[in-house]
């Protein structure tokens, strides 16, 4: 069952996971785009000085690598949109639209990876909003070639490049209204996602919890005292347990009804619970007998914890609604020894149970 709801939840993708993920595809977009104007700079395509050069990259990669730390630290979370893919892709298309004002002979090959990060915005921005930027970037496209022409006095052939701008256009366009789409699957996906943790979330709280009582089941406090004992073995952490009985249950289920019954083990778990200390752990091995695990404590101050619980117990009476009067309990008491299991402790803490009962019951006893 355990390995089961391990598996669900891999399929639980967390937003941290998915920002891991969108930030590692925006440095390899701006890592092949940077690696391509490098590539046409030492062919000579790249009309621009080394030094110029140089601060472009310096702030490009500038730029990158605060938007990395901003989605490292989780401080995006807090936002609507943390992934922050408008920013990003506004910033590739500067980088894009100034890489290509400085390239004639393939200016489409230099803008073309702005196509990859219009896919990897799709996961996050509407469709509308993807249409915007598509414009945006044909206009981004056009300023680009005029400014090239009147700044620069490149000789350019209207017809090449009015087909060019043509082509990055439609194809910009294109990715927007399909980024549309998969923006809305990604949407639906995230639902399914959501509906997926809460009941996986549901399912580990069914295998883990009693239904009667809402307390940890056997199963669960077995694997509590597992890692309680691996706790002790390696690190001397101590641990003891209170192996808990209520006296008499089974005239209480005779005399009064299962319900009754229910009723008495329903209120004894909301009174232990109400007193125990934050990290301890308290469930029901079945019927009428609880276990009660204390981290950081010995037999003494296990003792004490049950004499208290006891004492409180003591004070409750159902006869004014009609059930059975006071319900007292008794407890056997063990703290965890070395190189000893986890069967041979609740053995120990059962004979202390015995002990409890055969001195006359309502008491708590070492074992």
């Amino acid at each position: 069952m355990n390995q089961d709801l391990r598996q669900a939840e891999k399929l639980t993708l967390s937003e941290k996971r998915l920002l891991k993920r969108h930030s590692r595809s925006a440095i390899a977009i701006m890592a092949m785009h940077t690696l391509l104007c490098v590539v046409y700079f030492q062919f000579g395509y790249f009309d621009v000085a080394l030094e110029k050069g140089l601060v472009m990259l310096f702030v490009v990669w500038a730029s990158l690598v605060a938007y990395q730390l901003l989605l490292a630290t989780g401080w995006t979370l807090r936002l609507s949109e943390p992934s922050l893919s408008l920013p990003l892709v506004l910033h590739f298309m500067v980088v894009f639209m100034v890489s290509g004002y400085y390239v004639d002979e393939f200016r489409l090959s230099v803008v073309t990876l702005f196509f990859a990060g219009l896919l990897l915005v799709s996961f996050r921005l509407s469709g509308k909003v993807m249409i915007g930027v598509a414009v945006l970037a044909s206009a981004a496209y056009a300023v680009m070639l005029w400014l090239a022409m009147n700044d620069r006095w490149v000789q350019l052939s209207l017809s090449v490049e009015a087909l060019q701008w043509l082509v990055f256009s439609m194809i910009s366009v294109s990715f927007a209204i399909t980024g549309g789409g998969i923006n809305r699957l990604r949407d639906a996906l995230a639902d399914k996602n959501h509906q997926l943790a809460r009941a996986v979330e549901q399912v580990r709280e069914m295998a883990i919890r009693d239904d009667l009582t809402g307390l940890f089941n056997r199963r669960h406090l077995l694997e509590i005292l597992e890692r309680q004992r691996a706790l002790f073995a390696r690190k001397g952490l101590p641990f003891a347990i209170c192996y808990v009985d209520l006296d008499h249950f089974k005239q209480i289920n005779d005399r009064h009804g299962h319900d009754w019954g229910d009723r008495v083990l329903r209120r004894f778990s909301a009174l232990a619970l109400a007193g125990m200390r934050d990290g301890d752990y308290f469930g029901r091995l079945g019927g009428e007998e609880f276990l009660l695990i204390l981290p950081q404590s010995d037999e003494s101050g296990a003792l004490r914890v049950a004499e208290r619980l006891r004492e409180r117990w003591r004070e409750e009476s159902f006869m004014q609604e009609g059930g059975p009067g006071a319900v007292s309990l008794s407890v056997g008491v063990a703290a965890c020894q070395e190189n000893e299991t986890i069967d041979e402790l609740i053995n120990r803490a059962d004979r202390g149970l015995y002990k409890a009962k055969s001195g006359g019951r309502n008491q708590s006893r070492v074992a």
